[in-house]
């Protein structure tokens, strides 16, 4: 006669591990979204008319300046040419362009109305929905490059890149991304996935890794294709 077979602690690790890898593998499926991921090219010198990081200079139709609401100068932060996205909901042609103050939070008001145009003069985001074939130069817009110093008024200055960086090209990657713990679609997507399992299993696996959520969100976090700089998929906050 046969004895039967007791459950040791590696059985059930391997039985919440395996929970929990179906669990990511079903939320992957139900939830991914088309995403374009943009990778910094060291290396590679902005293109004005293309998509790029950083830098002193971009262009500008009639090469007219960006300012703050003081007057002062917007730095480039980041260029997305819009040929390069083919998402669905996304224009196909021209520049989304996004540019920064110089003060310490780079233009960002945390008290300020962000439907209000007039509370958001020290930063901008436009779209510009026609981009000539060929860059003229005097429609490039070249700033004083800035190194966490200060001006000659002795105003302090601040940029978010190191003293050394002018600016890089970005390589557009297209993805799939899952939902992330950070999106309100997160729980809602869980719960529908949790829900078609045995809740004694669930129970059992709880018991071996302590939060079944949790490891799922780790497991997730792992093996995200998201980028920090990225259009389409889920919003990150930080």
């Amino acid at each position: 006669m046969m004895e039967g077979h007791m459950a040791t602690e590696d059985d059930n690790d391997n039985t919440a591990q395996a929970l929990v890898e179906e669990i990511v593998r079903r939320m992957t499926f139900d939830t991914r979204k088309p995403a374009v991921s943009f990778v910094p090219e060291e290396s590679v010198k902005p293109d004005l008319l293309g998509s790029f990081l950083g830098g002193d200079s971009y262009w500008s139709p009639g090469g007219v300046p960006v300012t703050a609401e003081d007057g002062s100068p917007l730095y480039p932060l980041a260029q997305i040419r819009c040929s390069d996205l083919d998402l669905p909901g996304y224009p196909t042609q021209g520049l989304l362009q996004f540019l920064i103050g110089t003060d310490s939070l780079y233009g960002c008001d945390l008290s300020a109305n962000y439907d209000s145009e007039a509370e958001n003069g020290n930063r901008c985001v436009r779209y510009i929905p026609t981009v000539p074939e060929v860059l003229a130069s005097d429609e490039v817009v070249t700033l004083p490059h800035i190194e966490r110093s200060s001006d000659n008024s002795g105003q302090e200055l601040f940029t978010p890149f190191d003293k050394d960086f002018h600016g890089c090209a970005l390589r557009a990657e297209h993805i799939e991304e899952a939902v992330n713990h950070e999106c309100d679609e997160f729980d809602p997507a869980y719960e529908r996935v949790i829900n078609q399992f045995d809740p004694e299993m669930v129970a059992e696996s709880e018991g071996v890794l302590g939060d079944v959520e949790q490891a799922v969100i780790d497991r997730m976090s792992a093996e995200s294709a998201a980028s920090w700089i990225q259009v389409g998929g889920y919003p990150v906050f930080t």
